[in-house]
This record gives structure tokens, sequence and C-alpha cells, in this order.
């Protein structure tokens, strides 16, 4: 089942393309409206997603955007935000409850969900709805479908300029050309990290991208890893790759790299590379490929995607179910 969803990542950024131009959305130039701030709320795979948007449209941007990951709005938030409520189940609590306050606060809102209470909603008042593709009950396997929708949507509101049709084209082109390729690379590196604990490092415009592997590895291949950022990282968690050594030395560094790298965090990365190599079990280096940043960043979520897989069937484990986060789902229910 999961091998099926990660292989469905190219056709999702198509159909997620060809499925936003049929639809009939509201503009700002119909209404008074000046829009002045973004936030995005969603949680886990529906977040993460708010979060790749985020670093994607930095320098496309020209107004500030937040990723919203709990029961409360910022203060802010008023009549000149555009709220984008993200939720593949359409149920999820928290988001249910930004929407809440998002309302009562005047905010313009647009909804992206495969339905429950958030469509049910956006129905009901009028919200611009982007209908999610469900290819399963397993938001994270969707990513390649919100992360566009997203994106048309800032451009649909004419908050960003960007050729998507010739960017997805390009994207899939590349992915569907190299994707036995991917795939063997994911294998080897997934065999490399069985029983050892994965830290992530990379450039800070890389974050949302780690935080996508490391979240992958969590549910597909139930383990832990680390994920910090350059040069943060170099200002406190340096210093700690000290002790325990028990723990060090099973330790898996894994550097990513992409064109849009700072050339000073290049520099840290090869002086800290000599640190680590005294501690960690091994490092591995992990290249971005692509002709834009849009592209290089699909690239390594789409290959870390098959990372996790692989280091499920090395773990020997399941990646599709989650069953301790329904538990705590049901519990709260309960409450």
């Amino acid at each position: 089942m999961m091998n099926e969803l990660i292989s469905s990542f190219s056709q999702q950024l198509e159909d997620a393309y060809s499925g936003f131009q049929k639809l009939s959305l509201s503009s700002f130039e119909k209404s008074d409206r000046k829009i002045a701030n973004i936030v995005v709320v969603g949680l886990g795979g529906s977040g993460i997603g708010g979060n790749l948007v985020q670093t994607i449209t930095r320098i496309l941007l020209k107004i500030p955007c937040q990723v919203c990951k709990t029961y409360n709005l910022p203060s802010y938030i008023d009549e000149n935000t555009l709220l984008i409520a993200s939720s593949f189940s359409g149920n999820t609590e928290e988001t249910l409850a930004s929407l809440e306050e998002a309302q009562r606060k005047g905010a313009y809102i647009a909804c992206l969900t495969s339905g429950g209470n958030v469509e049910k909603i956006a129905n009901q008042k009028g919200f611009d709805l982007v209908p999610l593709k469900s290819l399963a009950a397993c938001p994270r396997a969707h990513l390649p479908y919100s992360v566009t929708s997203l994106l048309l949507l800032l451009n649909h509101y004419g908050l960003i300029e960007i050729d998507f049709e010739k960017e997805i084209k390009e994207t899939v082109a590349s992915l569907n050309k190299d994707n036995e390729i991917i795939k063997k690379e994911a294998k080897q590196l997934a065999v490399s990290l069985k029983g050892k604990f994965p830290i992530l490092y990379a450039d800070a415009i890389l974050e949302p991208m780690l935080i996508r592997f490391q979240q992958q590895i969590n549910e597909n291949a139930k383990q832990l890893c680390h994920v910090a950022v350059f040069p943060e990282m170099n200002h406190n968690e340096l210093v700690g790759w000290h002790m325990p050594k028990e723990i060090l030395s099973k330790t898996h560094i894994l550097l990513f790299h992409s064109d849009y790298d700072h050339e000073r965090v290049s520099k840290r990365m090869e002086i800290c590379e000599t640190i680590f190599n005294k501690h960690t079990a091994a490092i591995t280096h992990i290249f971005a490929k692509g002709n834009s940043f849009l592209e290089q960043v699909f690239y390594l979520i789409y290959l870390t995607d098959w990372v996790s897989y692989y280091l499920a069937e090395e773990n020997g484990v399941d990646p599709f179910p989650v069953e301790v986060i329904n538990y705590l789902k049901s519990s709260l229910q309960e409450l």
C-alpha cells in the first residue's frame, strides 16, 4: 500500500495542477480586502505542506506567511489575513478550533480538505474550497497534492507569480526519468541506516524538507531521528557532539545539499564534518537535483520518502498504520 502511494508522487503533482484548473474560486479584486499576511493552519502531514510552501515562496511573497500548528491563532489575525485551513481528514481538532477563531476575527478563509467538518463549514460559509484527492486514509502520503494545491492557491490570489505548468512538467519528467535510480539510492541508504540513529543536517532553507523526512522515518519506519539546521546548530548543538559516546557511536549523519545553500553554510559543513567524523558511525552526503528550487525540493522529498519506506522494510515493520496516533485520538475523544 505505502509503496503504491509513494509511487503516485508524480501523478499527484499532475492531478493537483489539472484539478485546480477546474475550480471556481473567488478573487481579491472583487472584494475590498487588502491581504497583509498569510496564515496556513495544519498539523502533521497537512502542516508540513504549509512549511514547505512557506520556504518555497520565501523570495516570491511580499507579505509575511506563518504556519500555525496549535489550537490558537496569532493575535494579529484580522480581516486583512488570508487564512488557509489545511486538513486532509477535515476533522483535525486543532485546525477546526483555529478555523472557528478565524471566522470570529473576520479573516479571509480558504480550505484544503478531502471532506469532514472543514468541507462542511466551507460549503456552509461559502469559503473557497480546494478538494484534496483521497487515495487512502494517509495524509502524509498526499504531500505532493497538498503542496501543489497551496502554491496554486497563492498564485490564483495573485500573491506569488510562477509558471506552474512549466515547473510541474519539468519536475514530473525528471522524477519519472530518474525513478529507478532514486529508488536504488534510497534502498542503499536505508540499509546503511538500519540500527543507527539518523541525524539530519542541511542549510536552514531545507529545514521543512528535513522535518518531512524526520516525520516519514517516525511514521513509516517507526523510529526516532533528529533534525537541526545550519548555521543555527553551530551556535549550540555542535558543542553537544561530545557525549554520551555510546549514543554518538550509533549515529549516522545525513548532510543534505542544494544549489541554493548559502556559500558560508557550505564552508561551515566542511569544517563540521571533520568534527563529526571523530564521533559518528557514518556520514552520507545527499545532493538535490533539478533546475529550480521547487524541483530540487520535490526531488529530495521523493527520495527520502522511499528511504523511509525501505527503512521500514529493514526494521521489519508495516509503514502504513500509525496505531499509537489512533490510540491518542480515540483517548482524547473520551475526555
